[in-house]
């Protein structure tokens, strides 16, 4: 079995782990006509894991077939609350110590969101809720295959070019957040791909690429040039997959190099607009942080702060000015951002501490210490994946020095 699993981690491309690290395979039949789809999701720990108890969380929408876990003592699955959603948690018990991979299956069926489909595409992604994950973990960067079967005349399309494809069947592999695995579904995909520079493509569903897609696409390209010369130069965009379903809903990036945009009124001529693309092309490098605790907003403060660099190295000072002042409005008579619990809150609190207040004292860090040291120090942090403000505070003490460390953790605690 040890051997085994070397060879799926070799397929996966994974580099050996420094750590027990679980690998997904994913077997998921979608039926676009009925919005349904059919998942087998295999959770395989390695040998070196001696987890003796393992959780996974999954929508109550589904319908979980007979859990197989071999060699486990005990294995269920009971209703929860999490994070204010009802789910169901499959709880898998194991002798202590058990010194060999073990894996859990879940076979489970379940309909696509409404947001999630028109008559003319259908897809499962990270903000769809699909894939189970452990608790506190949504965002846990794991190795993967991802096989998609369809019916005859219909296409899909994920974050990665297919390692394989035949008729009705497309394989991906790769890494990603656990719940942000992607599969796009229609009869016809119309790509704008870019023609220098990173490889970077618009994927549309439903009409013909038009003039604003073409005007997207430069846009595109000049925030990866921008971010690949300043947060991302030392952990660079070689390619990205914007999708564009038409769904109109939302706006989220992904892990792996994309980002899904659903507005069929996204126009990149819009200072707001740009903004957004911007904040969800940087999620790339910012996505380590906790959705759980503060540490978010090393994800959503620094991808918005991230789109505010850009908009002012475009040459448009006054949006940058502007946004700034607007999203300062909004901070007076927070709470400290620094062990912010966002579960003591509703969400218009959230987004005014972890993305404004956030943001605002990046701007301030950048003023104290200049944008070429600053900029220095956000490439440094992408480039570590820095996930806890304990971790970055230590980064700006070794690049700004203590006093500058002392003063951040003060603003942070304000």
């Amino acid at each position: 079995m040890k051997y085994l699993l070397f060879l799926l981690l070799a397929a996966l491309g994974a580099a050996a782990p420094a750590r027990a690290t679980p690998i997904l395979q994913v077997h998921l039949q979608i039926e676009p006509a009925t919005h349904t789809f059919t998942c087998r999701y295999r959770f395989t720990l390695p040998a070196s894991d001696t987890t003796s108890v393992v959780r996974l969380n999954l929508s109550s929408r589904f319908k979980l077939q007979p859990v197989l876990a071999p060699r486990a003592e005990q294995a269920r699955a009971v209703p929860v609350v999490y994070a204010g959603d009802s789910l169901q948690q499959i709880q898998v018990r194991y002798a202590p110590n058990p010194r060999q991979s073990r894996y859990i299956e879940l076979v489970y069926a379940g309909s696509i969101s409404e947001t999630n489909y028109t008559n003319h595409v259908a897809f499962l992604s990270g903000h769809s809720n699909w894939l189970p994950f452990r608790p506190l973990q949504e965002y846990e960067v794991l190795p993967y295959q991802l096989v998609v079967r369809v019916p005859p005349g219909y296409q899909v399309r994920s974050t990665s070019p297919p390692s394989q494809q035949k008729a009705g069947r497309w394989t991906f592999r790769g890494t990603t957040s656990a719940i942000e695995l992607t599969a796009f579904v229609a009869k016809q995909f119309y790509p704008v791909v870019a023609a220098t520079g990173p490889a970077i493509t618009l994927l549309k569903t439903g009409s013909p690429p038009a003039r604003p897609d073409s005007v997207m696409l430069r846009q595109a390209e000049a925030v990866a040039a921008f971010y690949n010369r300043t947060i991302g130069r030392l952990d660079s965009i070689a390619r990205f997959t914007v999708f564009l379903p038409g769904t109109n809903s939302e706006a989220y990036g992904l892990l792996d190099n994309a980002t899904v945009i659903t507005y069929d009124d996204f126009d990149v001529a819009k200072t707001e607009d740009l903004l957004v693309m911007a904040h969800e092309i940087s999620h790339k490098w910012w996505a380590y942080g906790s959705f759980h605790d503060e540490t978010d907003w090393l994800n959503e403060a620094f991808a918005t702060y991230s789109s505010l660099l850009y908009l002012q190295a475009s040459g448009d000072e006054a949006s940058y000015q502007k946004e700034l002042s607007r999203l300062a409005q909004t901070t007076p008579g927070t709470p400290p951002l620094w062990g912010f619990d966002r579960y003591a809150h509703e969400y218009p609190m959230h987004r005014r501490v972890i993305y404004n207040k956030g943001t605002g004292i990046l701007h301030a860090l950048r003023t104290r210490i200049g944008t070429e040291q600053f900029v220095a120090l956000l490439a440094q942090s992408a480039a570590q994946k820095t996930s806890t403000t304990t971790d970055f505070l230590q980064l700006v003490k070794q690049i700004a020095g203590p006093e500058t460390s002392a003063w951040l953790l003060a603003e942070l605690k304000r």
